[in-house]
């Protein structure tokens, strides 16, 4: 199978996914504080996303794949996690499991989650072959969520 062909597998996946965790039906009405949970992760989820499409512009594809003639993005929200549209995704999809409580849209996110850290693991050797600098970008940021920075925990530890 080509990288192409398995990219397309995965984001096939991942939307499925995705697809199943937001339309999937609540039998129960919401609890208030349910309902303003999940705003609270689906709203700064949908600013990350925003961001990072933005910030990747003409590099952007769904497919783990790098485009051709792509460039490697490391400003940004690129400049803390190497996967912001992930993280996005992740946190905005959490937010509709958390207002609809239910376990089987849980059950659903937790097989979201598995995909999309084999996607980005899978999609980082390829970046790694792709481009020179991505292995020391990989060492200076986080892959999800911004890395703790070492002289940091220092201080903050004296």
């Amino acid at each position: 199978m080509s990288d192409k062909a398995k990219g397309n597998l995965l984001v096939i996946g991942q939307f499925g996914l995705l697809i199943g965790i937001v339309m999937m039906g609540i039998d129960e009405p919401v609890e208030l504080w349910a309902y303003i949970g999940g705003v609270l992760f689906i709203a700064p989820g949908i600013l990350i996303l925003f961001f990072a499409l933005r910030d990747l512009g003409a590099s952007l594809t769904a497919n783990p794949v790098p485009k051709e003639k792509g460039k490697l993005v490391t400003t940004g929200l690129y400049q803390t996690i190497r996967h912001p549209i992930y993280t996005g995704l992740l946190l905005a999809s959490f937010g509709s499991v958390v207002q609809s409580m239910a376990f089987v849209k849980l059950v659903f996110w937790l097989l979201l989650v598995a995909l999309i850290t084999y996607k980005a693991i899978w999609e980082e050797s390829l970046l790694e072959k792709k481009y020179q600098g991505y292995a020391e970008y990989k060492k200076q940021t986080g892959r999800f969520l911004p890395k703790r920075k070492k002289e940091a925990c220092r201080r903050l530890k004296q």
